[in-house]
């Protein structure tokens, strides 16, 4: 690796044109020559199948976050990444810097998605990027010392910088550099969200949590950042509350991490219910934005009837009778600790006007409705985060500044990382306004899987960028509102539609649950499940398929309580259909089997009260009395819950009636013995009539002869 800095105006080193000629011929020789042998004994090489196709790539990042102060050494790494299958080889690389400092925000953007249009660079340096192997990097620091003169004396702004290199794998990267401004500080706060990756399930289990709280886990990192910050805390509450119902069986890594949440200083605000999209909410007609109504469904009464961590709990709320659970109330699950009230942050560029009223009415005594809106959301720049829409205190947040951050706190990639801090220093050169009146609110937005070190990264920045002094959302209340005006939000119809489909299927299960002594169980659930896919987090086609799946696992729900039947043949007056029930639900209901024949040669009693266990099949009697026909009979048979609601799909059974077997048979065989007992009688008689006669004809004769 070889670096050169230039003189200031000094023009690039040229070697001479029949020199340049004739060591390109050798090295075309040399090549072939090489190349000959090679082909004589090998059949040509393809690229492995899976080998990466993904070009080389080059990324800048300056020293310092991108700040160069008066006399300090410009120094910029340019990074080569190669996911190629094939190696590159050694390259020449400079580096140029503009000569004037950018306009404005619009400016930077442009410069920094490669439009390069009006813009004059001065190469300031040289250097060789050294071979890079398949997967591989290769850095090059280029270093200009602050005297050189192409540095010295320029003023206060920011300055486009590009790396590039020449020759075969020509690449180019782009950043900046900040000269920063004297003046007064300007209040900067910043937001950082507390969640957990999107999810279909309720809350998060035992196993995820122990994950996740883990020393290396993505709910450490985030505490680990904001430790010791001013940053204001945007919590989901959702990730407590899956903490603590689980109560004694909660992870000891995953209590240890609520009681340092609470134990932070900073500021902080609830997110909605597993961080819920509000500005869909209000577009589908919901007044107010949908909360949960029982976590029920997720505590286990064996987990709070022993001596457990009470820290998990605010106000442990102390047990009925010795050895009774002891559940913790909804308000008491989702607690965040002391926060602000009433303070929505709907997802980026999704808020419109009619968001802003919506929500703004959701005020109460002594807590009026902040929401949080992107300035890219506004038809012009805010002159302050502290604004209004309509009345409504409606905070502005930084669109690109904010992004920025959320590019470097997501890059575990070094180089990466540090190009999107140096943007992130440039946005916020624009931002300033020199007035510690005018305050700036920046946003990291919702993320997963984000590093300790990318994390502290961009917190850093807010901290130690020049200009700026730390403040919080809080204080950012107190600041003087300029009334400003919303544009076109980035609709999504179908999103809306998804929540009134939702709701919809809620209110289905909500009639279905009333076959449980606590309907709650299933409809504490499912609200937690609704909220949790539609969270801010699933978009695109990923949010389909959670809706998709979501409202497949509604469907199975509902089908999860049914009868389980076959025909029967009926060979006595009176016997009883024996229907199975079947359960899969995880507890006990209570059910009214409703039979009606569809003709009179049968009775069947109308309704049956069923107690069926939980996850199993329960056998139901239902008694029958047939009249003296015959022939087939149609039953059909519906359950209903306690309250009079249908539940699980109509059967319907054919009964085969063969009542007056019975009866004929009786007679039959009573008929039978009335004639063989009367011909015994009969016989017996005449018997007794010839024996009598056969005795009294030897004397009559007898008689005669005397």
């Amino acid at each position: 690796m070889t670096v050169t800095s230039l003189p200031s105006g000094s023009p690039v080193p040229r070697r001479p044109l029949t020199r340049r000629l004739l060591a390109t011929l050798a090295a075309a020789a040399l090549a072939i020559g090489l190349a000959i042998p090679g082909a004589a004994h090998a059949a040509p090489s393809t690229p492995s199948p899976s080998a990466s196709t993904t070009p080389p790539t080059l990324s800048a990042a300056p020293a310092g976050n991108g700040i160069l102060r008066p006399g300090e050494p410009l120094t910029v790494l340019a990074t080569l990444a190669n996911p190629a299958a094939a190696p590159v080889p050694p390259v020449s690389a400079t580096l140029s810097i503009g000569t004037a400092p950018l306009a404005d925000d619009a400016d930077l953007s442009r410069w920094l998605e490669g439009d390069a249009s009006g813009i004059a660079l001065q190469q300031i340096a040289t250097g060789t990027v050294d071979a890079t192997a398949s997967g591989a990097q290769t850095s090059l620091s280029f270093t200009v010392p602050g005297t050189d003169a192409s540095l010295a004396g320029r003023g206060p702004g920011v300055y486009p910088v590009l790396a590039q290199t020449n020759g075969g794998v020509p690449l180019a990267a782009r950043t900046v550099v900040v000269i920063p401004a004297d003046g007064a500080a300007t209040a900067l706060a910043l937001i950082v969200p507390i969640t957990a990756a999107p999810r279909t399930s309720g809350l998060l289990t035992a196993d995820e949590l122990a994950d996740l709280t883990a020393v290396d886990g993505a709910l450490s990192a985030q505490l680990d950042a904001v430790d010791g910050s001013l940053a204001t805390l945007a919590i989901d509450p959702a990730i407590p509350a899956a903490i603590r119902v689980l109560g004694s069986a909660a992870p000891p890594t995953a209590v240890a991490w609520l009681q340092r949440l609470l134990a932070l200083p900073n500021d902080r605000f609830a997110l909605q219910f597993g961080d819920a999209d509000l500005a869909a909410q209000i577009r589908s007609g919901v007044t107010t934005p949908l909360t949960p109504t029982s976590l029920r469904a997720y505590m286990s009464a064996a987990d709070f009837t022993q001596a457990q961590a009470t820290a998990t709990l605010p106000t442990p709320a102390p047990s009925p009778s010795p050895g009774a659970p002891s559940f913790p109330d909804l308000a008491t699950l989702l607690d965040i600790g002391p926060a602000d009230a009433n303070v929505f942050w709907p997802a980026t560029d999704s808020v419109d006007a009619g968001t802003v009223a919506a929500l703004g009415a959701l005020s109460s005594d002594g807590d009026p409705a902040r929401v949080l809106v992107a300035s890219s959301n506004l038809t012009s720049p805010p002159a302050s985060a502290a604004s209004t829409v309509a009345g409504v205190a409606t905070t502005v947040y930084d669109a690109e500044v904010s992004a920025a951050l959320t590019r470097a706190a997501g890059e575990n990639d070094s180089a990466r990382r540090g190009a999107a801090l140096a943007a992130a220093s440039g946005h916020l050169a624009f931002a300033r306004t020199g007035e510690a009146d005018r305050p700036v609110l920046a946003v990291l937005d919702r993320g997963t899987d984000r590093s300790r070190v990318s994390l502290r990264a961009a917190l850093g920045l807010v901290a130690s960028t020049p200009g700026f002094t730390p403040s919080t959302l809080a204080a950012l209340a107190d600041a003087p509102a300029a009334e400003v005006t919303l544009g076109e939000a980035a609709t999504d119809d179908a999103r809306a539609a998804d929540v009134t489909n939702l709701l919809a299927d809620e209110q289905v299960i909500d009639r279905f649950a009333t076959v449980l002594d606590e309907p709650e169980l299933l409809t504490g659930r499912e609200r937690a499940e609704v909220l949790q896919v539609l969270s801010v987090s699933w978009t695109g086609d990923a949010a389909r398929t959670a809706i998709a799946d979501h409202r497949a696992d509604t469907q199975t729900t509902l089908d999860s309580v049914g009868i389980l039947s076959s025909d029967f043949r009926l060979v006595s007056s009176s016997a009883p259909l024996r229907p199975w029930v079947r359960n899969d639900l995880p507890w006990p209901i209570s059910v009214v089997l409703r039979a009606q024949p569809d003709d009179a040669r049968l009775r069947v009693q109308a309704n049956t009260e069923i107690d069926a266990q939980a996850s199993a099949n329960t056998r139901a009697e239902v008694p029958v009395e047939a009249r003296i026909a015959n022939g087939e009979v149609g039953v059909a048979m519906q359950l209903y819950s306690p309250t009079g609601e249908p539940i699980g799909a109509r059967q319907s059974v054919q009964v085969e009636v063969r009542a007056e077997w019975e009866s004929i048979g009786l007679f039959v065989i009573i008929g039978l013995v009335v004639v063989f007992l009367s011909v015994g009688v009969v016989r017996t008689i005449a018997h007794r009539r010839r024996a009598h006669a056969e005795e009294s004809a030897p004397e009559t004769d007898q008689e005669i002869r005397t």
